[in-house]
């Protein structure tokens, strides 16, 4: 057994999250976990760093070996060596893809801010379309919405599987929907599946491997950053099998695709290795029963709904029977808990709140957040 009841101290690890706190607020934003990384990979790191030399490392055959098998016993997918690129981390490779396609690219609203902010970075048009939601605040891609939106001029879309900040997991009729869409358009998938090991519900499906089709028309993007807890060591890969595709993504490097630095090489080994499976699951464990009690935590005022939490460690909280101009200011003056503004995902009266914390943690803000809401109401 893992011990996720207890965190070590954020102090002295350079932690934004952290860092953009004072006194008792508690930070439930960033998305990273304030649990200490998985055992394996912690020693992978300390013992490579050990040694005094840091130069250019030799090769990643070992670690794709790695990945690849990764990919066979957890989603049962095929992958090949040569389809995977090796990328600082998941966003440059999301740039490049743009870039590579040139156009007009689409995406669905609520989404991470920085997806968000791509259209500056690649320096191309966006097209945002609204999610649909129903009347249990169960959200979708709006493919009626999409076609409506689509222009001759997109060339790709951007899938966030599963997605950031409503935390879906897309089952494959949804992505088949989505598949026939982009087909249709002659659009390439840009599919960022950087939470794709947080699948807490469902079955989580690297878009490549949905079919023969997805792999001629896709650009797969991943990374161990999220699952391990290691944003701080920045490396991802893309799984490309089209050879055309994977041909023009690699002509886009330009310096910005690099093979990865020695200590972010150590810790993926260990985390793609298997070795750290068994904190993975019950991790994943942890997470569900977080989620369980913050669910039911939210689902009790009347005033906030939420999408039930199927992937990721993070709750979106639709605010607007509140009537605040900012729900997020509210929560930290008042609660003194921060979470994320709903505005950088499209949604002003909606916040991101993040509960991979330990429980006590988790129990504290949302205590805090229930009683400034019930002062609140007495003060109306």
């Amino acid at each position: 057994m893992y011990q996720f009841d207890s965190c070590p101290s954020r102090a002295g690890s350079d932690s934004v999250k952290w860092h953009a706190v004072s006194g008792d607020i508690i930070p439930m934003w960033v998305a990273d976990m304030d649990f200490a990384s998985p055992p394996s990979v912690v020693d992978a790191i300390v013992n490579r760093a050990a040694h005094p030399c840091f130069g250019y490392p030799y090769n990643q055959d070992d670690l794709k070996a790695h990945v690849i098998s990764h990919y066979q016993n957890k989603y049962g997918a095929k992958v090949e060596p040569e389809w995977i690129i090796w990328v600082p981390s998941v966003i440059p490779g999301v740039v490049a893809a743009l870039q590579m396609m040139g156009g007009e690219f689409m995406y669905s609203i609520p989404m991470y801010d920085h997806i968000r902010r791509l259209d500056a970075e690649a320096k191309l048009p966006v097209i945002e379309v609204p999610m649909k939601r129903d009347e249990n605040c169960h959200y979708a891609m709006d493919i009626e919405a999409l076609e409506a939106a689509v222009t001759p001029a997109v060339k790709s879309l951007i899938l966030c599987s599963p997605h950031n900040p409503v935390g879906r997991v897309y089952t494959r009729e949804e992505l088949l929907e989505l598949q026939a869409f982009c087909k249709k358009h002659d659009i390439l998938i840009i599919s960022d599946e950087i939470h794709c090991e947080l699948d807490l519900e469902g079955r989580h499906i690297p878009y490549f491997s949905l079919n023969d089709e997805a792999k001629i028309h896709s650009v797969t993007l991943s990374s161990a950053g999220k699952i391990c807890n290691i944003p701080g060591l920045p490396m991802g890969f893309a799984i490309v099998p089209d050879e055309k595709i994977r041909a023009m993504l690699i002509s886009r490097q330009d310096g910005l695709l690099p093979s990865g630095n020695v200590l972010s090489i150590a810790a993926y080994e260990k985390a793609y290795d298997g070795s750290c499976d068994e904190w993975k699951n019950e991790l994943r464990t942890y997470l569900r029963e977080n989620r369980d009690l913050a669910e039911s935590c939210f689902n009790k005022i009347p005033e906030i709904r939420i999408p039930h939490n199927e992937g990721t460690y993070l709750l979106w909280l639709d605010c607007t029977d509140l009537g605040f101009e900012n729900p997020a200011q509210f929560f930290e003056e008042k609660a003194h808990v921060k979470v994320c503004a709903g505005e950088i995902y499209g949604f002003n009266q909606c916040v991101r709140f993040n509960y991979a914390c330990p429980r006590d943690q988790l129990t504290e803000a949302l205590s805090r957040m229930e009683k400034a809401i019930a002062q609140w109401r007495e003060e109306k």
